[in-house]
């Protein structure tokens, strides 16, 4: 029983002691405080002066800065322009809460706030600021309603942004839903210029989903498929170097005989973490990924093909070298010759994925099922000669499509 005593008072005198070390710090230490993360601008790399730093009137106790832009994503607040762990603070609620020590990042949403920070309580307040914004929307024959409004959004009034899937054809911008100049403007350069003034629209030239940003001081555009990689200590650049992906749609990303090693491997979007384009997972060789989860674990150095839906997040990380035979007869096509869709049937084994392949190896179309049952849409490809690459648990087969 006293020994039990003993360890309650030294467990108890232990959280004192940090809790006065805390105390001490936040009180006497603290020269300066930021707001860092995905959700503020990035992550800061030491040393580096925080772009956000927030204001004290009374040497330290109480912080605050007024209409701060904030994405979604992650936010701490951190003291001195440092990585310190105990001058660094979480949180699990927003919009207000209270920070713990060295704690997981705040989820902040997408606003104009004004913030304060108190380091004796560690309270903490996401105040949104009701701020009105000129209207910036796409608008044209290749925007997702042809010729009407598709509305961007902003957090400072200046850098429009927005995901959308667009058709082939003229894309225009304009504010406020109207034509009234100076505010609608085209451009002739893809995928990124300088806008103009009641120009014609930008030329779309393929269909797929895009990312779009807009400046409306600069007037700098750009309509990009997002960059999806990978990126682990599995991958060919560890977790220094991305290896990107390849798409024609901007949401079937693949890469094909890749090297790879023991180890973990992450799907993630521009080469950075910003929630929610940073994937992980458990489940191989196919699954659906999961948000900011831990990488994947790759069992096995070996040449790997690489499957990834940015919409679904569906995934597949199958070994290239497979040695198992497939019989033709478990597999069928029906029809081919097809005219608007091939259907794809399994007798003993689902069917992970399947991509189809034109003469030169690019792969237009991908899909990733888990069915023994597959079909696969063509209506929108030109006649000729394709081939199917079905890929299961246990191997790969390829079989030739033709298309009338």
């Amino acid at each position: 029983m006293n020994n039990l005593k003993t360890k309650i008072m030294n467990k108890k005198l232990l959280l004192f002691v940090i809790c006065l070390m805390t105390f001490s710090f936040a009180n006497a230490q603290i020269t300066s405080m930021a707001i860092v993360g995905a959700g503020a601008g990035g992550w800061p790399a030491d040393p580096q002066v925080d772009a956000h730093q927030m204001t004290t009137a009374d040497g330290g106790l109480h912080w605050t800065i007024t209409n701060l832009g904030l994405s979604n994503g992650a936010v701490k607040f951190r003291a001195n322009n440092e990585w310190n762990p105990i001058a660094n603070w979480g949180g699990t609620t927003f919009p207000s809460g209270t920070g713990t020590v060295d704690g997981a990042a705040i989820t902040a949403v997408a606003g104009i706030y004004n913030v304060t920070f108190n380091t004796n309580t560690l309270a903490y307040t996401f105040e949104i600021q009701q701020v009105t914004f000129q209207v910036i929307s796409i608008i044209g024959d290749a925007s997702p309603i042809v010729w009407g409004d598709t509305d961007m959004t902003t957090t400072d009034g200046n850098i429009y942004t927005l995901r959308a899937t667009l058709g082939t054809g003229a894309l225009k911008f304009r504010g406020d839903h109207s034509w009234t100049l100076p505010y609608n403007w085209g451009g002739t350069n893809f995928p990124s210029g300088t806008a103009v003034v009641d120009a014609n629209g930008v030329i779309i030239p393929a269909a797929g989903t895009y990312d779009i940003t807009f400046n409306k001081t600069t007037l700098a555009y750009s309509i990009k498929f997002k960059v999806i990689s990978i990126f682990g200590d599995a991958t060919p650049g560890s977790w220094t170097t991305d290896t990107d992906m390849t798409t024609l749609d901007g949401n079937n990303y693949t890469l094909t005989n890749v090297a790879l090693i023991s180890g973990a491997l992450k799907f993630r979007g521009d080469h950075s973490w910003t929630l929610p384009y940073n994937w992980g997972g458990t489940t191989l060789p196919s699954g659906t990924a999961v948000i900011d989860a831990n990488g994947f674990p790759i069992p096995s150095a070996g040449n790997y093909n690489i499957n990834f839906n940015v919409a679904t997040a569906t995934y597949s990380i199958s070994s290239s070298l497979t040695t198992k035979s497939f019989n033709t007869s478990k597999f069928s096509v029906y029809p081919n010759p097809a005219k608007n869709s091939w259907n794809f049937s399994s007798s003993n084994e689902n069917i992970e994925s399947i991509q189809i392949v034109d003469e030169l190896g690019k792969t237009i179309r991908s899909s990733f099922s888990k069915s023994n049952n597959v079909t696969v849409d063509a209506s929108g490809l030109t006649s000729g000669i394709y081939f199917a690459k079905i890929a299961t648990t246990t191997g790969t087969k390829t079989l030739k499509l033709i298309k009338d």
